[in-house]
């Protein structure tokens, strides 16, 4: 069955991603923690480990550092309930449970049609949930199979909660939403008792310390400590809103922790019947779950902010303190850029009012930039932190030239006046808030290359420069008439650029203020984005088109048109090639700058918002409307090799508004698209690889597909051997032998006599040379070239030799047998050069065949005249061709330069 799910699962995602993208792959998603789905604790020994769903999958932590350990197989549908037991988890997911180890997929319980299945709980050897059509169901953990079912009626019982009372066996108490309880036999299928109604929904229900005793959570923010036995109420609490999760401390304190819908965490001193704390604003979103750590003074939440907390009790006023978490945006990111050179780092502004600093690579190193004491303010203003931060950002820039010294970060905020600085490596705010000097909405931010200035773009049509450094303004840029869109400066703080609501697009002289250059726009700019290598800039144009200008010649040297929508983010790639888009119409697509084409696009589930391009060119990152997450996709040409193709961006042929030539691409995971532990089940066809041929077309001049280096030390081969001989190292002065022979005699004499090899017979009719062929690889080739008149064999056979091999082979061509070879040589030489192919090789092997035969072509100069002048005439035909391309050329540049 795995193996099955595997295939269809590989199929799947093979005719989404590689039918949709040439150029980018699905690689992962960041910022999933949470979701609004209760999170479960499992111990292994004195180790506990947190599940908790995200999305379509889930995560298994430690909860000792809340690292990621394991990430879940990515399900068809919404993970609605996770339970871990043991090494397994199981996931309720689109009707059924499945079966993961170490998060991998094993198995699934028997199917039942049903509905999602809620609230997985574990009894003994079963495994308990809540089905969508008021069911309880009960499988047999180790069998897998289904051991039982309950049903309800909706209107009399709604099943809400159920809980197993310690040492009850087979027996589980189930609360509905009409406030009433029933205890159950599992085995024998019969209900045993029904309490009376508890005057509110129940919501949650857990087992207490004390057994018997059941602590009920209602509807109406009231909490119930119920005994179940006697069918009494022991104690009666009540907090603020519906209570949303309980927990017991069970380190010999009386304590209990409840959770509401509004994120806050009241804590209860059970021997006094009295509320200890409240924790407001633990949270941004429902609290879904609260456990305590079983006999340690420690404290999880989760919600569905997206985020997971650990709360320590190690003080004397049972106040806890937040000791770690890990948390992510819980509101869609409105714009992503890359912070830094190395391509590690990711700032995310979103719907949610943060800033967010992401790593790639290390999840741990996530946060959220400081806004403050908001929590402390909070709750001395008796306010929601919501209410505290600022507007949500709009735009920003960063730059890290001067991380060290100061701030590098600067923001803009919805409807506000100010923009403020931030520092990265504070992880917090900044010490200045710039102010708009004319009170007017600041709608752009940047920040130079050298990272000392920072400016606003106002919604007056005012640019004002400050300085990073002291806050203080230094020069504001006046000439647009309605509010900036976009403002970028160049590479050595020469030029500022900026676009306008009034359809214009100004450069400005950086040192006095000046404007320089006013180009009107065909349509108003709602983008502006520069590569400062080239000064190129390109701005998205509220007619759905791209047009990029050359800041030198102020022209629109590019207009790219296609999108069905609004544009809402432009990229330039690393090396300044490609132009990124993304659109309203859900696309997202890849503009090539030379030769103007669309060479890639595909479409998306979610709406994108924003697009990065990785400094290092190996990711592509993307921000939707609707996934709280940053999702990277890995660049193919990184890898793999990739033949681009122009890709006509109408070629649907739809009127309407619809983008059916886009194939739809399967999203990021947290896990990625296929396993990469595990081998796949069949080889994913590709899409055939497009072959460029040897030559365009028959005129044109081409070069060799050989690397540089290698004709480079063909011809410099004599310099570089003689600079890598060795030093001759000192003689060494002959020594006699150790052991010096001796005569047979009585007296001891030594024997300086000849050595037995000196004695040995030669045989004067043997050779002591090597018998070796005259004739080389190279010359055998010629001779059958020239007899034949087909020349290609000779440079096929040269090209696979390496530059010392081929030195040697035109060294030892035969002058003999009226200098066929060498003549055979200089036709195939002219051949190659008649084709108009390896130009450069041509040329090579020529200069070494002509210094090593000089002499021998000078002493034969009549014989060899014809072929050489030949020779010569195809030679200087072919240069003139490409000297005049290079003069060309190089006009052209000089006069786009200065014009």
């Amino acid at each position: 069955m795995a193996v099955e799910e595997k295939r269809a699962r590989i199929e799947k995602t093979a005719g989404l991603s590689q039918a949709g993208s040439r150029l980018y792959e699905p690689y992962r998603a960041l910022g999933y923690i949470a979701s609004s789905i209760p999170h479960s604790i499992q111990y292994r020994g004195q180790t506990a480990f947190i599940t908790t769903s995200i999305g379509r999958s889930f995560h298994v932590y430690d909860a000792e550092k809340i690292n990621l350990l394991f990430v879940g197989p990515h399900f068809d549908h919404d993970v609605v309930s996770v339970l871990s037991i043991g090494d397994e988890t199981f996931a309720s997911t689109g009707g059924r449970v499945v079966v993961c180890r170490r998060g991998k997929r094993v198995c699934e319980l028997e199917a039942v049609s049903r509905g999602e299945i809620n609230s997985l709980v574990q009894f003994g050897d079963h495994v308990l949930g809540i089905s969508e059509d008021n069911t309880v169901v009960i499988w047999d953990r180790n069998t897998r199979e289904l051991f039982t079912e309950i049903e309800f009626e909706r209107e009399s019982f709604a099943v809400t909660a159920l809980v197993h009372p310690s040492t009850y066996v087979n027996k589980i108490v189930i609360g509905s939403s009409q406030g009433t309880m029933q205890v159950w036999n599992i085995q024998s299928r019969r209900c045993l008792y029904e309490f009376k109604t508890m005057g509110s929904g129940i919501t949650c229900m857990v087992q207490s310390p004390v057994i018997d005793v059941l602590a009920l959570g209602l509807l109406d923010g009231r909490i119930l400590l119920h005994n179940v036995k006697q069918d009494r109420a022991v104690m009666q609490l009540a907090q603020e809103d519906r209570v949303t999760a309980l927990s017991f401390r069970t380190d010999d304190v009386p304590m209990m922790a409840t959770a509401n819908s509004e994120g806050d965490v009241a804590l209860w001193d059970l021997d006094n019947k009295r509320l200890m704390h409240v924790l407001q604003n633990a949270h941004d979103g429902v609290i879904s779950s609260v456990d305590f750590m079983v006999g340690q003074p420690l404290l999880i939440t989760s919600s569905a902010d997206n985020s997971i907390k650990e709360w320590l009790f190690d003080g004397n006023d049972g106040i806890p303190r937040l000791l770690r978490s890990r948390t992510g945006h819980f509101a869609p990111p409105q714009m992503i850029r890359y912070h830094g050179d190395d391509g590690r780092h990711l700032l995310s502004a979103g719907r949610d009012q943060t800033l967010r600093f992401f790593s790639v690579f290390r999840d741990a190193q996530n946060t959220e930039l400081s806004q403050g004491s908001l929590e402390r303010e909070s709750r001395v203003r008796h306010a929601r932190m919501s209410a505290l931060r600022f507007p949500a950002v709009t735009q920003f820039a960063s730059n890290t030239a001067m991380s060290r010294d100061w701030d590098d970060v600067v923001s803009c905020h919805q409807g506000s006046r100010d923009a403020h600085s931030w520092s990265v490596e504070r992880k917090s705010l900044g010490k200045y808030t710039l102010e708009s000097s004319d009170s007017s909405i600041v709608r752009a931010v940047a920040i130079s290359a050298c990272g000392n200035f920072g400016f606003l773009g106002l919604a007056s049509g005012v640019i004002e420069m400050a300085n990073m450094q002291s806050g203080l303004s230094r020069r504001t840029f006046v000439g647009h008439t309605k509010a900036v869109t976009g403002v970028h400066t160049d590479a050595c703080n020469l030029r500022v650029y900026s676009t306008s609501l009034d359809g214009t697009l100004r450069i400005w002289d950086f040192a006095t203020g000046n404007q320089l250059h006013c180009i009107d726009m065909p349509s108003t700019p709602s983008h502006l984005i520069v590569y400062r290598e080239s000064s190129l800039l390109a701005c998205a144009c509220d007619d759905a088109c791209i047009r990029v200008i050359d800041a030198e010649s102020t022209r629109i040297v590019r207009t790219f048109s296609g999108h069905r929508n609004r544009i809402t983010d432009l990229a330039f790639s690393n090396d300044g090639r490609w132009i990124v888009s993304s659109s309203l119409d859900c696309t997202i697509r890849t503009w090539d700058l030379p030769t103007g084409y669309m060479v890639d696009w595909f479409r998306v589930e979610s709406v994108p918002v924003s697009v990065a391009f990785s400094p290092m060119g190996d990711f592509l990152a993307t921000a939707h409307m609707d996934s709280v997450g940053i999702f990277l996709w890995a660049n193919r040409t990184q890898f793999a090799d990739i033949t681009l193709r122009q890709i006509n961006p109408h070629s649907d042929g739809s009127t309407d508004g619809s983008v059916a030539g886009a194939a739809l691409v399967a999203m990021p995971t947290t896990a990625g698209l296929v396993d990469e532990n595990e081998e796949t089940v069949e080889d994913v066809e590709m899409d055939a690889v497009y072959m460029a041929p040897e030559q365009l077309t028959d005129n044109m001049v081409t070069l060799s597909s050989q690397p540089k280096s290698k004709w480079q030390t063909l011809m410099n081969l004599a310099t570089i051997k003689k600079r890598n001989m060795p030093e001759k190292p000192a003689q060494v002065p002959e020594l006699a032998p150790f052991f010096l022979p001796t005569t047979m005699s009585v007296e001891h004499q030594f024997d300086f006599g000849t050595s037995d090899a000196a004695n040995i017979p030669t045989d004067p009719t043997s050779s002591k040379l090597i018998s070796v062929s005259s004739e080389s690889q190279l010359a055998r080739i010629l001779y059958n070239a020239h007899t034949t008149r087909v020349y290609a064999p000779v440079f096929e056979y040269l090209k696979t030799l390496n530059p010392s091999a081929i030195d040697v082979e035109i060294r030892s061509l035969p002058v003999d047998d009226q200098l066929k070879a060498l003549k055979a040589f200089v036709c195939a030489t002219t051949c190659q050069l008649k084709s108009k192919r390896d130009f450069e090789l041509a040329q090579a092997y020529l200069h070494v065949f002509i210094a090593v035969f000089t002499d021998i072509i000078k002493a034969n100069a009549r014989e060899l005249e014809p072929l050489l002048a030949e020779l010569r005439n195809e030679l200087k035909a072919q240069w003139d061709t490409v000297d005049n391309l290079i003069r060309y050329s190089a006009c052209m540049i000089e006069f786009m330069r200065t014009k």
